[in-house]
């Protein structure tokens, strides 16, 4: 019987080298690395691995077109009603604005309510705009109630946002609704206001359209951001005594549903003598009258 650690979907990926390497193309980023942060993240997050297959391949693939590693940090796979969603994080982010733009520096923060009762945050807007904050490290800061940032472009010209903790939330209230939102609420809130800073900031540089696709609207699972993702070739299948089903490499494609109980070693030897490569067995098991 196969050994299902070995199996699975960290398999696949191995199997799927060359076609991540092609969509990661020469932004820096090796197969050998994506695909190892990709496997540990599969196999330390049993809920990601368990959610529809189709959907887990494509968001590794939108990653990878992205050039962003699933390590939680560059990128990360959420789950939204069984299926996976591919999300670029604030790192993620910052590195591909570097990489597409003019932009020379991107600093960003999140505001609390005792920064600006202590007046430790200012933003003043005019002819000679002035953002500046004092952030509390070390003691109470309160509910955070807004965030900013600021890109400095490598000519010295600086572009800022500074966004209301209403405004922000009603920015995330579009696009799919997961519960990350809310474990990750930091992380979303920079997310959101780099993105508003980036619609008023020039990015004429990004030619190949990188951060337009990364800026735009995070989609549900039902409308993944894919590259045709790889699916298994039609290759010899073979279902075991126990009842998962196995490639013609040996990897475990489907693992047997525990509820349903296994087959008697008469009815599995009928089913290895089978040619019929995709054949359903509708009962598993029956009484063999003696």
């Amino acid at each position: 019987m196969t050994n299902k650690k070995e199996g699975g979907l960290p398999a696949v990926l191995d199997k799927m080298s060359g076609e991540i390497t092609k969509a990661l193309g020469s932004g820096g980023v090796t197969s050998e690395r994506f695909i190892r942060a990709a496997k540990s993240t599969l196999n330390g997050n049993p809920t990601i691995a368990n959610l529809e297959r189709t959907s887990v391949l494509a968001a590794v693939m939108s990653a990878a077109q992205d050039g962003l590693v699933i390590d939680g940090k560059e990128a990360a796979i959420v789950p939204f009603k069984g299926k996976a969603t591919y999300i670029p994080m604030v790192r993620g982010l910052l590195k591909k604005m570097r990489q597409h733009s003019r932009f020379g520096n991107i600093s960003h923060g999140i505001i609390y309510l005792k920064e600006v009762e202590q007046k430790r945050f200012s933003y003043i807007k005019g002819d000679e705009e002035e953002l500046i904050h004092d952030p509390i490290i070390f003691e109470e800061r309160g509910e955070p109630i807004g965030a900013y940032a600021v890109i400095t472009m490598k000519d010295g010209e600086k572009f800022r946002s500074v966004m209301r903790k209403k405004d922000i939330e009603k920015r995330l209230a579009v696009g799919f609704n997961s519960s990350q939102k809310k474990e990750w609420k930091e992380e979303f809130w920079i997310k959101t206001v780099i993105k508003d800073v980036y619609k008023i900031a020039p990015n004429s540089t990004d030619e190949e359209g990188y951060l337009e696709g990364m800026f735009g609207e995070e989609k549900t699972p039902e409308e993944p951001k894919i590259v045709n993702p790889v699916e298994p070739k039609n290759e010899p299948v073979t279902i075991t005594s126990s009842g998962d089903t196995i490639d013609g490499d040996g990897v475990v494609i489907k693992e047997a549903d525990p509820k349903k109980p296994k087959r008697t070693k008469a009815a599995q030897a009928v089913l290895d003598q089978s040619s019929i490569p995709d054949a359903e067995i509708v009962n598993t098991e029956e009484e063999i009258p003696m």
